[in-house]
C-alpha cells in the first residue's frame, strides 16, 4: 500500500538525514511544507536541520510553527529550548524545557538541557537537580553526567562532582576534559597523589593539547611543585600563545615563588587577552601582592588606572603597588625625598616641588585617581601631601580674585585630589606651628564672603575643605549654589551634598531595637563621630567572589550584623542578588553612609535598620546566612553575641564570622599601652600626636610595626584600630572549643592565594584546609597571616535545635 505523496518525501527526507545528506533532506521536507505549508513534521525536521547547521533564529520558527500545529510536541520545545539557548534567551528556553517536562516526564533529554540552562545562568544547585533526573532517566548519558560534575563544583560539592566524572569517564575513556576536571577537584581536596594521576591519563590522550599542559600545570602546583608547574605553564604558551589560563598559572606561580611582579606581568598578559571580570579581578588580587620596582612599557600603570577606576578590587588592595608606581617617576620621588628630608618643617612650593615636581604631579592621572579613591596607606606619600596641602594653603591666602584657580587649570586639579584625600582620610595629617590658625583666618574669610553674597576664589573652598569639611561650614550649603569649575563641584559633592543626603537618610532609619546598654553606647558613639570605613566606590559584580558557591546557595534572607559604611553589603547584594537582605548597626550615621551608597549604585535589595547584635533576637527573623564580619569582638560578650546570632541562623546554614587574633595583634596590644602611658584621648588631635610618636619609634620594634596595617592612615580607621573602646582578641584554640561546644562545622578560612598555597605547602593533606589545630600550627609559624583578622564560614546542623546553643 502506498503512502500519501508527503508522507512518502517525509520519509525520503529522513532517510536522507539519516544518511547524512542533510541539504537533499531539508530539500524534501521543504516540498512537503509547499504543498502542506502546516505540517508538523516538515517543521520539526527542518528545524533540527538549522540547529545543527547553526541557523538557530530558524530553528526556532520551525519549530514554533511545528508547535503551533501540535502544542504538546514534547521533542518540539525540547528544540525550540534549544535554539532559545544558542540565541541567548535563556529564561525563555528554560520555559520551554519545563513545558516539554510537563508533556512527557519521562524525556531525559529536556532535564539535560534544562540544567544546562540552568547552569548558565548561575543556579547550579538547581542544575544539579535536573542532571540527576536525566541520568536516572538514561544512566548512560555522558555528557549529562560531566555536566551534572561541573555544577557540582560550582556548588563545592567537590567529592561528588569527582564521582560524576567518573561516571562520565566510564562511558567514555578518553574524554579528556572530564580528567582534567577530575585532576582539579582532586587537587582542591588535597589528594594531589590522585590528582596528577588523573592529570596524566588526560596528558596521555591528548598530550599535544594546550589546555592540557595548563590543567597539569594547576594540579603540579596545587602539590606545591613549583618548578615543574611553570614548564608545564610554559609548554601550554608554546603550543598556544595567546591561552589566557596559561598566563594565570604562570602568575599563580610567581605568587606562590614569592615573585609578585612576575605574577603581575602574567596576569596583565592574561587580562590584555581575555578580558572577563574573573582575569580583571586576578589581575586586581595580584597587584595587591605588593609593590612594584619597574614598569618597563607602561603597561602594568594603564591596567592599574583601569583597576582603579572601573573597581576590579576594592581600592585600598591597589593602593602600595599603584603608589610603587608612581614613585618610578623621578621627578615625584624627588619631592618624596626632600619632604622627608625636611620633616617635621614643611617646605615652601618652589623647594618642595623643584624645577619639575609640579608638573609630574599634576600629570599623573594614576595619583589622582588614587587621591580620590582611596586613603593613601604610605608614609613617604603622606608627607609629601601634607607639604602640597601646604602649598595649597598658601595658595588660597594669596588668591584675591573670585576667577584666581592658583596657577592653571591642572594644578587645581592636584589641589582638588588632594582636599578630597583629606576628606577620605578624615584629616589624618600632621599640622605645622600655626597653620592650624591660618586655616581658620581662611575659613571665616570664606564664611563671611557667603555671607554676604560676595564672590571668592575657587582654592578658597578647596584649600578649607583639605582642613575641615566643608559641610560643617556656616552657610556652607551656599556654595552648592554657585558655579564652579568640574574638579571644585565634584569637592563639594563630596564634602556637602553628600553628607546633606545622609543626614535626610538618617531621619527616616527605622530603629528595630533599643540600644541601652552601656558598651554598646560606647560603641555606638564612636562610630557616629567616625563611621568605618569609608568607601568610595565598591568592586564590581565577579572580582570579589569571597563568598562564591555553597555559602550563599539559594540563601533567600541574609543578616548582615554590623554593617559599618555597607562594603561588605553590597559584596553580598552583588553575590546574591535575589535574596533579601537585613543589614543592621548601631550607628545611624554609618547606616547613612551605607544606604546612600547602595541608593547610588541602584541596589534594591537591602534593608538597613539600627538595632544593637545583642538584642538580635528581636528581629524576630530567621536566615539564610548572616554575617558577623569584625562586629563579635567589640561586643561585651562576643560568644554570648555569637550564640545569639547562632539563634537566628536557620539549620544547615552558614554563617560568615571575622575575629581579631590575639597573636597577630600584639603590635595593636603595644599601641594600645602607649596611648594609655600617655593619656591620649580619641580625639583627632590625640590620634595625630599618637601617630607621629609610632611614626619615630625604632624600626623593627613592635610598636613600629602597626604602620602596617592601612587602618594607620586615616583618623576614623585609626581609632577604630587602637583607640577603640571595646575590643576582644581571639585564639583559634579558643574558636575551636566554641565552635565543638555548639556543634557547628568549621568550613575554612578566607584568604589571599599566596597564604593559601603557603599553607597547603607546609600541610598537604586532604582535611588541612579544615582542621583548626593544622592552621594553629601555620599561624605560629606565620603568625602575620591573620593580621587583618580570621575571617571564616562555619555551619550549622541540618536538625532543627530545641535548646539554646551552648557555650565554649
Amino acid at each position: 500500500m502506498s503512502l500519501s505523496p508527503n508522507a512518502d518525501l517525509l520519509q525520503e527526507g529522513l532517510a536522507l538525514h539519516r544518511r547524512g545528506a542533510v541539504a537533499d533532506a531539508a530539500a524534501r521536507y521543504a516540498a512537503v511544507l509547499r504543498a502542506d505549508p502546516d505540517n508538523v513534521d516538515a517543521h520539526y525536521y527542518l528545524a533540527t536541520i538549522h540547529c545543527q547547521q547553526g541557523h538557530f533564529g530558524e530553528g526556532a520558527e520551525h519549530a514554533r510553527k511545528a508547535l503551533d500545529g501540535d502544542p504538546q510536541h514534547a521533542r518540539a520545545h525540547v528544540l525550540l529550548g534549544r535554539a532559545l539557548t544558542a540565541l541567548g534567551q535563556r529564561e525563555q528556553a528554560l520555559a520551554s524545557f519545563d513545558r516539554a517536562i510537563a508533556i512527557a516526564p519521562e524525556l531525559a533529554q529536556a532535564y539535560g538541557n534544562r540544567g544546562d540552562v540552568l547552569s548558565d545562568l548561575g543556579r547550579n544547585a538547581e542544575a544539579v537537580e535536573s542532571y540527576d533526573r536525566a541520568v536516572a532517566l538514561v544512566p548512560g548519558s555522558i555528557e549529562d553526567w560531566f555536566n551534572r560534575g561541573v555544577a557540582l563544583a560550582a556548588v563545592e560539592r567537590k567529592a561528588e562532582a569527582v564521582a560524576s566524572f567518573d561516571r562520565a569517564i566510564a562511558g567514555k575513556p578518553d574524554y579528556t576534559q572530564a580528567h582534567l576536571w577530575r585532576a582539579k577537584l582532586l587537587s582542591e581536596l588535597n589528594r594531589h597523589g590522585e590528582a596528577i594521576a588523573a592529570s596524566d591519563k588526560a596528558f596521555a590522550i591528548e598530550p599535544g593539547l594546550a589546555p592540557v599542559w595548563v590543567g597539569r600545570g594547576n594540579v603540579l602546583l596545587a602539590a606545591a611543585r613549583f618548578d615543574e608547574a611553570l614548564a608545564a605553564f610554559d609548554q601550554a604558551l608554546k603550543l598556544q600563545p595567546n591561552l589566557s589560563e596559561a598566563w594565570i598559572g604562570r602568575a599563580r606561580v610567581n605568587i606562590a615563588l614569592g615573585q609578585p611582579e612576575l605574577a603581575v606581568d602574567a596576569a596583565g598578559r592574561a587580562v590584555e587577552l581575555n578580558e572577563t571580570a574573573q582575569t580583571k579581578g586576578f589581575f586586581a588580587q595580584c597587584l595587591g601582592q605588593g609593590r612594584l620596582t619597574a614598569d618597563r612599557d607602561g603597561r602594568l600603570r594603564g591596567l592599574a588606572l583601569r583597576a582603579l577606576a572601573e573597581g576590579w578590587t576594592h581600592p585600598r588592595l591597589l593602593a602600595p603597588a599603584c603608589l610603587s608606581l608612581v614613585a618610578l617617576d623621578e621627578a615625584i620621588g624627588a619631592c618624596i625625598a626632600r619632604a622627608e628630608r625636611a620633616w617635621p618643617a614643611r617646605l615652601g612650593a618652589d623647594e618642595l616641588f623643584g624645577a619639575t615636581g609640579l608638573e609630574a604631579l599634576t600629570g599623573d592621572t594614576l595619583l589622582h585617581a588614587l587621591l580620590q579613591s582611596t586613603p593613601i596607606p604610605d608614609i613617604g606619600f603622606e608627607r609629601l601631601l601634607g607639604n602640597v596641602r601646604g602649598a595649597l594653603l598658601a595658595a588660597a591666602e594669596t588668591a584675591a580674585a573670585a576667577e584666581d584657580d592658583g596657577s592653571g587649570v591642572r594644578v587645581l586639579d592636584l589641589y582638588c585630589a588632594v582636599a578630597r584625600q583629606c576628606y577620605e582620610n578624615d584629616y589624618v595629617y600632621s599640622l605645622a606651628e600655626g597653620e592650624a590658625d591660618r586655616v581658620q583666618r581662611l575659613r571665616a574669610s570664606l564664611e563671611q564672603a557667603l555671607d554676604a553674597g560676595r564672590p571668592c576664589p575657587p582654592l578658597w573652598p578647596v584649600a578649607v575643605g583639605a582642613y575641615d569639611p566643608l559641610h560643617t561650614l556656616a552657610g556652607g550649603e551656599a556654595l552648592l549654589q554657585r558655579s564652579w569649575p568640574p574638579n571644585v563641584k565634584a569637592l563639594l559633592v563630596q564634602q556637602i551634598e553628600e553628607p546633606l543626603q545622609e543626614r535626610r537618610i538618617a531621619a527616616t532609619m527605622p530603629a528595630i531595637t533599643p540600644i541601652d546598654s552601656p558598651v554598646s553606647r560606647s560603641v555606638r558613639r564612636q562610630y557616629e563621630e567616625n563611621p568605618y570605613p569609608r568607601s568610595v566606590k565598591a568592586p564590581l559584580m565577579g572580582a570579589h567572589a569571597v563568598l562564591a558557591g555553597r555559602p550563599l546557595e539559594n540563601a533567600s534572607d541574609i543578616l548582615v550584623a554590623g554593617c559599618g559604611t555597607g562594603l561588605s553589603t553590597v559584596m553580598l547584594a552583588q553575590l546574591a542578588p535575589a535574596a533579601r537582605i537585613l543589614a543592621i548597626d548601631l550607628s545611624l550615621a554609618s547606616l547613612s553612609y551605607a544606604k546612600r551608597m547602595v541608593e547610588g549604585l541602584g541596589i534594591r535589595n537591602i534593608e538597613f535598620a539600627q538595632a544593637d547584635v545583642t538584642k538580635a533576637a528581636a528581629i524576630g527573623r530567621t536566615f539564610d546566612f548572616i554575617d558577623a564580619s569584625g562586629v563579635l569582638h567589640h561586643l561585651a560578650d562576643p560568644w554570648e553575641g555569637w550564640r545569639i546570632l547562632l539563634s537566628l541562623l536557620r539549620p544547615g546554614r552558614a554563617m560568615q564570622v571575622a575575629l581579631y587574633s590575639k597573636l597577630a595583634r600584639q603590635n595593636v596590644v603595644a599601641a594600645r599601652a602607649l596611648i594609655a602611658e600617655r593619656g591620649y584621648q580619641a580625639t583627632p588631635q590625640d590620634i595625630r600626636r599618637c601617630r607621629e610618636e609610632i611614626l619615630a619609634a625604632p624600626d623593627g620594634s613592635l610598636l613600629k610595626s602597626v604602620v602596617m596595617f592601612g587602618d594607620f592612615f586615616a583618623t576614623n580607621e585609626c581609632r577604630d584600630l587602637i583607640f577603640h573602646v571595646q575590643e576582644h582578641r581571639m585564639t583559634l584554640r579558643e574558636i575551636k572549643s566554641f565552635l565543638e561546644a555548639n556543634d557547628l562545622r568549621f568550613e575554612g578560612f578566607t584568604l589571599d592565594v599566596a597564604a593559601m598555597q603557603r599553607f597547603t605547602a607546609r600541610f598537604p593533606e586532604p582535611d588541612a584546609l579544615t582542621d583548626l589545630d593544622r592552621w594553629q600550627a601555620f599561624e605560629l609559624l606565620e603568625p602575620q597571616t591573620f593580621a587583618a583578622m580570621y575571617r571564616f564560614i562555619v555551619q550549622k546542623p541540618r536538625y532543627a535545635e530545641t535548646a539554646p546553643a551552648a557555650k565554649p
